[in-house]
């Protein structure tokens, strides 16, 4: 796969089914219309615009954008997975007119974005989603995997699949004497600082590494974007990496259960990331941003949960770019969330929907 995964949007849309099961419901999460279409919140526009960033999101964007495309052929929209670094750049360069990304903006990138804008910039959660723990082992196809026992693989201290560690994770499990080959991102990714934030968070007697968008990696390999570094491990015996959970269906590899401040070892799934997004996801933003805070001590459901955003302007100087994102993200929010589980994201709980709803009411 691509790892600069280029979706466009046309009048006639065909979508390439992924085969991804769908996981389980969780009742509280977003109402949303049982055919796809447009919400009574959404309206069709006519222009184009471009977007670029979280490879996290791009499956489900690329899903909302065949689909939206069909009920609104005016609307061209663009949206390339380069990470939510180069994302963040390119919209505070004016080069794109959305930025998809799983990580606030730091000051300087809100700066950069809000002058570039001539407004504020606002972040708005569209999705959520885990972030899986892939892995490559040979004949070993269920794992459970702790925050401290993680944070010594990547770090590079754990360096085999038989190491005490995983074997204490793992009791009654022959495990291997292979080489643990870990892969992680060479692009600044919000993805990285999430599963960072939640090493630093859940394990802090062992990750000390930080937690960003980039790190400064003491061994492994890295890969750019979450198709590089899924491809890698793929073709590894012993290989480990951290990506959203639609990368891993797609390649047929297995994700390992985690276990992390709250709770036991707990499998990715739909209704497990909803109900870590509800018991951890604060919005600390002011005004009509939605930005916020994941407390992953607090999750009670699976550990590595996130939610991933859209950035954009407040008002758009180009009235026809504004007046498509706005529909575009109208419908994202609301009947789009029901493409959320066949993806393997986890569609909105009701209360952040609304919370959207009031803030993309007021682009312009």
């Amino acid at each position: 796969m691509n790892p600069s995964l280029l979706l466009r949007a046309t009048g006639v849309s065909a979508v390439a089914a992924f085969g991804l099961a769908a996981c389980g419901s969780n009742n509280n999460t977003a109402p949303v219309a049982s055919n796809g279409s447009p919400s009574a919140s959404s309206s069709c526009a006519s222009g184009s615009v471009t977007g670029q960033g979280s490879t996290f999101q791009a499956n489900i964007e690329k899903q909302w954008i065949s689909d939206f495309a069909g009920q609104c052929p005016g609307a061209q929209i663009t949206y390339s997975g380069t990470g939510s670094g180069a994302g963040i750049k390119q919209f505070g360069s004016g080069t794109i007119d959305f930025a998809g990304s799983d990580a606030t903006m730091k000051p300087d990138e809100q700066s950069a974005a809000d002058k570039r804008c001539g407004n504020p910039a606002l972040h708005i959660p569209v999705t959520a989603g885990g972030v899986a723990v892939i892995y490559h082992v040979k004949n070993i196809s269920s794992l459970n995997l702790s925050a401290t026992t993680l944070a010594g693989i990547f770090d590079g201290s754990i360096k085999t699949w038989d190491a005490p560690q995983i074997r204490a994770d793992n009791p009654g499990v022959t495990l291997p004497m292979t080489a643990i080959k870990t892969y992680h991102r060479s692009d600044g990714s919000g993805t990285t600082k999430v599963f960072t934030g939640f090493l630093a968070a859940d394990a802090p007697s062992v990750w000390k590494l930080g937690s960003d968008k980039s790190i400064n990696w003491p061994s492994g390999l890295g890969a750019n974007g979450s198709s590089g570094v899924v491809q890698g491990v793929q073709t590894t015996d012993g290989g480990i990496t951290y990506a959203e959970v639609s990368y891993a269906k797609q390649d047929s590899l297995p994700t390992a259960k985690v276990k992390g401040a709250q709770g036991d070892f707990t499998e990715i799934a739909s209704s497990t990331v909803s109900q870590s997004i509800d018991s951890g996801f604060t919005v600390t933003g002011t005004g009509n941003d939605l930005s916020g805070k994941l407390d992953y001590t607090k999750m009670t459901g699976y550990p590595i949960s996130t939610v991933s955003y859209v950035i954009v302007c407040s008002h758009y100087s180009d009235a026809a770019k504004g007046a498509v994102i706005k529909a575009f993200l109208a419908y994202a929010v609301a009947a789009g969330q029901a493409q959320a589980d066949a993806l393997g994201f986890a569609p909105l709980p009701a209360g952040l929907v609304s919370k959207d709803q009031a803030t993309i009411g007021a682009l312009s």
